[in-house]
């Protein structure tokens, strides 16, 4: 059975990137068995996001949030580095494809 997910975090790296330890980064799982329900609660938290943060880009599916002068230190670079926030909604272990007209909603969102 197909389930899907909203995966929230939050760390020095646009949610695309994928490095191998992203996932440490996460800091809330929201768990469906209802695509739709997924999506809908997906493109809600992207328009309250847009709200929060002042700065916002899309790629891949995802969506990263930031604020200007909010940073996290890394320990590996010795400096500090931008804090992003960001949304992947994702289909069983991997990142939605979404339909035409979902690709559209979600980027009408950023087009603002």
């Amino acid at each position: 059975m197909t389930s899907w997910k909203i995966v929230k975090i939050s760390g020095e790296a646009e949610p695309w990137w994928f490095f191998s330890d992203w996932k440490k980064d996460i800091k809330e799982e929201i768990h469906y068995t209802s695509e739709k329900d997924a999506f809908e609660k997906f493109m809600n938290l992207v328009e309250d996001y847009r709200q929060k943060y002042q700065h916002a880009k899309h790629k891949k599916n995802t969506a990263a949030f930031w604020n200007e002068g909010e940073k996290v230190f890394c320990e590996a670079c010795d400096d500090d580095l931008q804090q992003y926030h960001g949304l992947i909604l994702m289909e069983g272990e991997s990142v939605k494809d979404f339909t035409e007209e979902e690709k559209q909603r979600f980027s009408v969102v950023f087009e603002r």
